[in-house]
């Protein structure tokens, strides 16, 4: 009992304790707020009455304040609700932003992929341009080379087709008045009555001649006898059907000089050292004497004949320029066929410029004829003069009719030595060379 007691005792001691301790906050609290009471009493009550409308008046503003208060909360709200809506939709953007730029990254790979494939196509392409550039200058090269040779193949089918003409038919063996001449060491058979150009015409029918016959013995056609056959196969094959013709190793100034024996070579002397050059000086001080003595009308001589001047001094340099490249002579590597060939192309070479020479006739003829045309009524020369102008004239014509038949007679020469050298060597090897296109040329 004694224990129930002390215990009850002390639960009644602790509630009493924490009553207090409960009490004392509260009883703090409410003096405060009697303090604060009470001076507010005494402030209101201290005021004076002209501030009683004031109070009201801030009471008033204190509403209002308060509504504007109330309000501004209400849209900082709806301000903070639409933040969280736009937070989401940005959110969303970004993500489908974030899909674009991927897809975008991906399609920028593949184009740069593409780039670098097509950049790598440019450079082929660019290459296969360049290798086809150069295809097409070989091409053109090859066609100019190609044409060039179908020209000179036809303005030798041409120069032979009017030889044979000329000269007519030729029969298969026939050789007739020839003198055997040695000069130093190498037997060469001259005629002394058959020219140069008829014995080259002999060497093609003969050659043609033994084609036929091959043909008929075989029972084929032409063409299969076509091909180039150099002197020793020949002989071999007809056991020395030819006793006349001696084919030797061949060299361009040494063929040339046996070829034409009994005479200097005309290939040997150039401009210089023949009359053309002293010609043409001369003819040079008799237009500058012209040119003195001209006036009006004759002004115009000058200026024509200065022309001609110039085509005859374009003529002896080409003819100087061929006899020079007949000089240089031919190497000794080359065959049978390219010999021949070189002393063909220097052939039709020279023909050429006879065509040149020719047409160079025909203007002498033009400047001549207007030379006559202005010296008739001219009267403004005094006698004497009209005697000088006429004397000068007729000086200069002369030369240039000297000079016109100096390099007609130059290039003649030329031309048959040549004959007689592919004669002496062997005409068919130039025809099967020239016309091995053309099998039915010569019957």
């Amino acid at each position: 009992m004694a224990a129930d007691a002390v215990a009850m005792g002390m639960t009644t001691a602790r509630p009493s304790r924490s009553i207090e301790e409960e009490a004392k906050p509260q009883a703090g609290a409410s003096l405060l707020s009697s303090y604060l009471g009470l001076g507010f009493a005494l402030f209101l009550g201290l005021l004076p009455q002209s501030s009683a409308s004031h109070v009201s008046s801030l009471q008033s503003r204190n509403r209002i304040l308060a509504m504007r208060l109330f309000e501004a909360e209400d849209q900082l709200r709806q301000l903070r609700s639409r933040l969280k809506e736009g937070a989401k939709a940005n959110a969303r953007v970004a993500e489908i932003f974030a899909g674009h730029r991927t897809q975008w990254q991906q399609e920028e790979k593949r184009l740069l992929h593409r780039i670098d494939g097509a950049d790598e196509e440019i450079a082929a392409l660019s290459a296969q341009v360049e290798d086809m550039e150069r295809a097409k200058a070989e091409l053109r090269a090859t066609v100019v080379r190609l044409e060039r040779e179908v020209a000179e193949r036809d303005e030798m089918l041409d120069f032979m087709a009017r030889r044979i003409e000329r000269d007519g038919s030729l029969s298969l063996m026939q050789v007739a008045g020839e003198d055997s001449v040695d000069d130093g060491g190498v037997g060469v058979r001259v005629s002394d009555t058959v020219p140069p150009e008829q014995r080259f015409l002999e060497r093609i029918g003969e050659s043609e001649g033994m084609m036929g016959l091959l043909a008929q013995q075989n029972g084929s056609g032409r063409e299969l006898f076509m091909a180039p056959m150099d002197a020793k196969q020949w002989r071999d094959r007809w056991g020395g059907g030819w006793p006349d013709v001696q084919y030797d190793t061949f060299d361009l100034a040494r063929s040339m000089k046996h070829g034409v024996a009994r005479r200097e070579s005309p290939w040997r002397a150039d401009a210089e050292s023949s009359a053309v050059s002293s010609k043409l000086k001369s003819l040079e001080e008799e237009l500058v004497n012209l040119e003195k003595l001209g006036k009006g009308d004759m002004l115009k001589i000058p200026s024509s004949m200065r022309r001609q001047e110039k085509r005859y001094q374009t003529l002896a340099a080409k003819i100087d320029d061929l006899c020079r490249k007949m000089r240089g002579g031919d190497p000794a590597t080359l065959g049978p066929e390219l010999r021949t060939q070189r002393l063909t192309e220097f052939l039709l070479e020279t023909f050429r410029l006879q065509h040149r020479a020719a047409e160079t006739r025909k203007k002498l003829g033009t400047v001549q004829g207007e030379a006559m045309k202005s010296r008739v009524g001219d009267d403004e020369l005094t006698a004497a003069a009209e005697l000088n102008t006429r004397k000068s004239v007729d000086s200069i014509r002369s030369s240039f009719e000297e000079i016109q038949r100096d390099l007609e007679i130059w290039l003649a020469r030329i031309m048959g030595d040549l004959e007689g050298i592919l004669a002496r060597e062997g005409a068919s090897r130039a025809r099967d060379y020239y016309l091995s296109g053309y099998p039915s040329f010569v019957r």
